[in-house]
């Protein structure tokens, strides 16, 4: 068992805890009493109605563009809920509205979940290219018409709050075939933002996973139980709320660990390039690239060029086509553990301390888990752990010698160690190529390939590697 497992296990009871209460509270009705507070039940909606208000706002925030689809349509699931739900709350009788407005009241208890439902689901659908580009295109308009839609809802609810008794809020098949749909949906965003979390371990995924857990067993406390302010009835009330407080303290992590809200977008849009690349999607490999230079602007390209070099040095090598292929991938995902590395210590303009440098270590080890997990990654797995790895042993994460090395890894290191002189960094200048063959001169045999260095060499002498 994994040291996380523990913690998986641990999360996932706390989960399970508001479902085996609520299904107590149905088998026991004694136990399932009735609390009436309208003011309780005005402040507990319109508490989760600003919870999700702010989430919208920090998804916004924390996204790159409004092109993105997936923080697209989450910002657009909790934008439903703040809209939705607050009208749920402002209809709570003696506050906005003198009279008791039930099919309101109910509708729009349904209506938020169904809606929010969707938009979660979509963010978590893996959509068709030519359909994710066509929305992506589209995304204002989108945000903009559902804003419309929305503010529309909440002007007739205020203005007309009769407008929906037509609706038939007692029909029970209906309330059956709502819950299942509904459950079906979010199962399936469950599911697939584990995946994410089973990728990266990200605090952002985990939040995700826990959120709409929450929402799922939310429907189904909404939808079965005994009555208004019965205990079940509450609990509905209750779990709405704890899903922003999970969500919350999910992201304050992740963002208090990279030093920036933009972490946050950066976890939840990693979640299909991987899960794409997983399916043999070699076209993610972009986005995920993307991903990962995101992470540190000073070294933007370097992946790539890293590739670049990589692929250089096999060809000199005599390398065969299918592990040219095999060693350009392991560059451009070489440094995939990145990710989990807080911006905060990535972007520091001065030298690290110690406990920092340890953490920027552990991007290998991260990485080869992040490897392992994806199919068409997983053989280069060991190679992404290794690139640091030096022939004397100095070099990290095992300490390996010699022929110990991968090939591979012995490759990245030469292509890595190039790049990294001859590119700026925020605390020195670029060194140019003549300083920079003269360092792999000084450690080649000793800490780098010597065969590897001397391919590079060679590539850059003749003009065969150059920066991608």
């Amino acid at each position: 068992m994994s040291a996380r497992s523990p913690r998986i296990v641990a999360g996932t009871a706390v989960l399970l805890a508001p479902m085996l209460l609520f299904a107590l509270l149905r088998v026991v009705p004694s136990l399932d009493t009735s609390y009436a507070s309208l003011s309780f039940h005005f402040w507990t909606t319109t508490s989760t109605s600003i919870a999700a208000a702010l989430a919208t706002v920090v998804v916004i925030v924390a996204a790159r563009s409004i092109r993105e689809t997936r923080l697209l349509f989450l910002a657009l699931a909790f934008l439903s809920i703040a809209a939705i739900f607050l009208i749920h709350g402002l209809n709570t009788p003696s506050y906005v509205q003198n009279e008791y407005y039930l099919s309101l009241i109910r509708v729009s208890a349904w209506a938020t979940i169904a809606v929010a439902s969707t938009f979660v689901t979509l963010s978590a659908l893996e959509m068709p290219h030519a359909v994710e580009a066509f929305v992506a295109r589209r995304g204002l308009a989108l945000a903009s018409a559902t804003a419309v839609a929305l503010a529309t809802y909440v002007i007739l609810s205020l203005t007309t709050p009769g407008w929906l008794a037509w609706v038939p809020t007692g029909n029970a098949p209906l309330r059956d075939l709502s819950s299942v749909v509904l459950t079906v949906m979010l199962a399936f965003a469950i599911w697939r933002y584990g995946q994410a979390y089973s990728f990266a371990r990200l605090p952002s995924q985990a939040a995700m996973v826990g959120t709409v857990a929450l929402l799922l067993e939310t429907q189904i406390a909404m939808f079965w139980n005994a009555g208004e302010f019965r205990v079940s009835w509450w609990m509905y009330h209750a779990l709405y709320f704890a899903a922003f407080v999970v969500l919350f303290a999910g992201w304050a992590v992740e963002a208090a660990r990279a030093g920036s809200l933009s972490a946050i977008g950066d976890a939840l849009s990693l979640r299909e390039a991987l899960a794409q690349l997983d399916r043999g999607q070699d076209a993610y490999v972009v986005e995920l690239v993307d991903a990962i230079e995101a992470k540190d602007r000073a070294t933007l390209g370097h992946v790539r060029r890293v590739s670049s070099y990589a692929y250089a040095i096999g060809r000199r090598l005599g390398l065969s086509p299918t592990d040219l292929r095999a060693v350009a991938l392991a560059g451009q995902m070489h440094d995939v553990g990145k990710i989990g590395v807080p911006d905060a210590i990535l972007l520091k303009p001065g030298k690290l301390s110690e406990a920092e440098f340890t953490e920027i270590k552990r991007h290998a080890p991260r990485g080869f888990a992040i490897a392992e997990r994806v199919a068409a990654l997983a053989e280069l797995a060991p190679v992404i752990r290794a690139h640091h790895e030096r022939l004397d042993g100095s070099g990290y994460p095992d300490g390996l010698v010699g022929n110990q090395i991968p090939l591979f890894a012995r490759i990245i290191a030469v292509a890595d160690t190039y790049d990294a002189i001859t590119s700026a960094r925020p605390y020195r200048a670029a060194a140019d190529s003549a300083a920079a063959i003269a360092e792999l001169r000084r450690v080649s045999g000793r800490q780098l390939d010597a065969r590897c260095v001397e391919a590079l060499i060679a590539s850059l002498e003749t003009g065969g590697a150059q920066a991608a």
